[in-house]
Formats: C-alpha cells, structure tokens, sequence
C-alpha cells in the first residue's frame, strides 16, 4: 500500500482538472522518485506527462515500486471538491484494487473509488529532438491563444529566426499574434530553422487551464513532422507535459 499526504495542492488540483480534459484514464508510476502520471487521449493525437516528486509531499510512503490505472475523471470531481486550505492524502491499495482520497481542513471527507487494470493502457514513450524552443509568459501565451479561439478552431505556429506568429481563421475571419524573441514576455528563444505547423486548439485550451502553476511555459517546435511539446515547469524538478500532433497545413 502506498500513501502520500500534501498540506497544499495549489500546484496538483488545477492539472489533474486539467488532464481529465484531455483522456479519462491515466497510468500512475510510483518509485521513491515520485509519482509520474500519464495519458493519452482516445484517438492518440495528444499525450500528458505529470510529474509529481516525492518532496512535493509532506509524507510520501510505498511499499514497493509499482504502476497502477487510474480512472482521472473521477479523481479530478474530487479535486474540484478541494478547498483551497485543505490537506490532500492519496492511499492506493493495489491488492485490494482501490485509491481512496481524503480531503481535511476543520472536517474531513473520504472518497473511494476503483482502480483500472494497467492491461489496459498503451502509452508510446515519446522522447522527440527538437530544434526550436521557446520560454514564454504563461499567462500572456494562455491570453494569446484564448484570442484566437475566438476566431477558428485550429492554429498556426510561424517560427523565425527573431519573431514567432501565431494564428486562426475561419472562412470569413482572422486572427494574427506576432511576437518578437525581445519581448519581455519572451525568457528564452532559439529557433535555427524556420518552422510552420498546425495544431487542433482545444487541446491546447485544455493543457493551458493549468497556467497558474508556474509563471513561464517552455514551447518545444518541430515542424510539421514532430509533435508540438508544451510544458510547465513546476518548482525545482515538477513538471506538467503536452505533447500533440501537427495537423496537415
């Protein structure tokens, strides 16, 4: 059995709501590391990656190194219970086939609810070179692609050597974001080639409720061949991953 107890989840409830947008089901990997949680969507565009280091906790305790499923969307309905004061503890009682989740703060609320068999899941391990990469704001990128959802239901990346555009249309409309690499918004920009891809912008949507975790967003490009990599960075070793698939220009 394995137990794990954190006195602040501001930095877990907001990506685990996040992921449950994107699949239903995630595979927990657990170590003395700390937990890793993964999951693709149905149709395999996209893939999530959280890492949660063991640190992150106020107690962190495993019998043994072990994998389990685990059904996201109802752990996410009990996150969006959570107060933002109360203490989170996750026991996962793998023998048993059960994870139960305690909410604390004046009182106390348990939920229970079954584990998924690990046969079920069939996650590629994606490990991509990229060429271009990109530390952003995340607020001001959140505010930049919510502008272009107004518009269409896709977007385009244009990478230059000192300048990135993004934007959307629709038959009738458009919309356009240009930023140069000089931009106070802008931590880190190295882009050797020029670059154009498409990406669907619901999933990005979803990836990007979780931008209150950290306060810059590393963008990895790789053209139309490559899957776009968007990640948070969450304290010195957390992390919070997207990986999605270009759409044919």
């Amino acid at each position: 059995m394995s137990r794990f107890v954190s006195q602040n989840i501001t930095n877990i409830k907001p990506v685990i709501e996040s992921i449950s947008e994107l699949t239903g089901e995630c595979l927990f990997t657990i170590n003395k590391e700390g937990i890793y949680i993964e999951g693709t969507d149905p149709s395999l565009i996209s893939k999530v990656e959280f890492l949660i280091p063991a640190k992150t906790f106020n107690t962190f305790e495993i019998d043994a190194e072990e994998s389990v499923g685990v059904n996201i969307d109802s752990f996410a309905k009990i996150c969006r219970r959570a107060y933002q004061n109360e203490s989170m503890s996750i026991d996962i009682n793998s023998k048993a086939g059960k994870v139960g989740l305690i909410l604390e703060s004046d009182f106390k609320r348990n939920f229970e609810f079954t584990l998924l068999s690990t046969t079920n899941f069939s996650i590629p391990q994606l490990n991509p070179k990229y060429s271009t990469f990109i530390e952003i704001d995340s607020k001001i990128f959140r505010d930049i692609i919510k502008d272009m959802a107004v518009i269409g239901g896709t977007i385009l990346f244009s990478i230059h050597k000192n300048n990135i555009s993004i934007s959307s249309e629709d038959y009738t409309s458009k919309a356009l974001a240009e930023i140069s690499s000089e931009s106070k918004s802008i931590k880190k920009f190295e882009a050797k080639t020029v670059q154009r891809s498409k990406y669907n912008l619901n999933y990005i949507l979803s990836f990007l409720n979780a931008f209150a975790v950290s306060d810059y967003l590393k963008i990895s490009v790789g053209g139309s061949k490559l899957p776009l990599k968007l990640e948070y960075p969450i304290g010195e070793e957390g992390r919070f991953t997207l990986y999605l698939a270009p759409m044919e220009i």
